[in-house]
C-alpha cells in the first residue's frame, strides 16, 4: 500500500507546473477582477469535461456535474489573506443540503488552523496556487502563460 500511495502522489506532483509558472498564475490571478476569473474557472471546468452552472447560495459560486457527480464550489474569496472555517462550514451545509458528492474551495491564501482539519474531515478539495496553474493552464493572458 506504500509504494501505491507514493506512487500516486508522484504522479499528482509530477504534473503539477513548477515555481516560475506558479508564480505567474498567482500574479495574474491577483491583477483579476471576479468577472474575468469566475470566466476563467468556467472555461476551465468545461474544458475538462463539467457541466457548469451558476451557485444558488451565498456559499457556492458554481455546481459541477460530471460522471453522476454533483460538486460544489467555493471560489469568490480566490484572493483572501486566509480563508476561515465559516466559508467551509457554509460549504458543507449547502453541500449537505443538496446532497452534493464533493465541495471544493478555490484560494490562492492558506486555510486557517481550525478550517485546515475541518476541510480534511468533512472532504472538502482544496485548490491553491499550484492546482489553479495546471487547471487554468493555456487559459490565462500572455502574462499568466509560460513553461514550467
Amino acid at each position: 500500500p506504500f509504494v501505491l500511495v507514493g506512487a500516486i502522489a508522484a504522479r499528482r506532483q509530477w504534473r503539477l507546473p513548477g515555481a516560475a509558472q506558479t508564480e505567474r498564475t498567482v500574479q495574474a490571478l491577483n491583477a483579476m477582477t471576479w468577472p474575468g476569473f469566475s470566466k476563467l474557472l468556467e472555461e476551465a471546468f468545461r474544458r475538462d469535461g463539467y457541466t457548469v452552472r451558476p451557485g444558488t447560495t451565498a456559499s457556492v459560486d458554481f455546481e459541477l456535474e460530471r460522471g453522476g457527480r454533483h460538486t460544489l464550489v467555493c471560489a469568490r474569496r480566490w484572493k483572501s489573506a486566509r480563508t476561515g472555517v465559516e466559508v467551509l462550514r457554509a460549504l458543507h451545509a449547502a453541500r449537505t443540503a443538496c446532497d452534493a458528492s464533493g465541495a471544493m474551495v478555490i484560494s490562492l491564501g492558506e486555510l486557517t488552523d481550525s478550517a485546515r482539519p475541518f476541510a480534511t474531515e468533512h472532504a472538502i478539495t482544496l485548490w491553491q496556487a499550484p492546482e489553479l496553474a495546471l487547471a487554468l493552464r493555456g487559459l490565462l493572458p500572455e502574462g499568466g502563460r509560460g513553461g514550467t
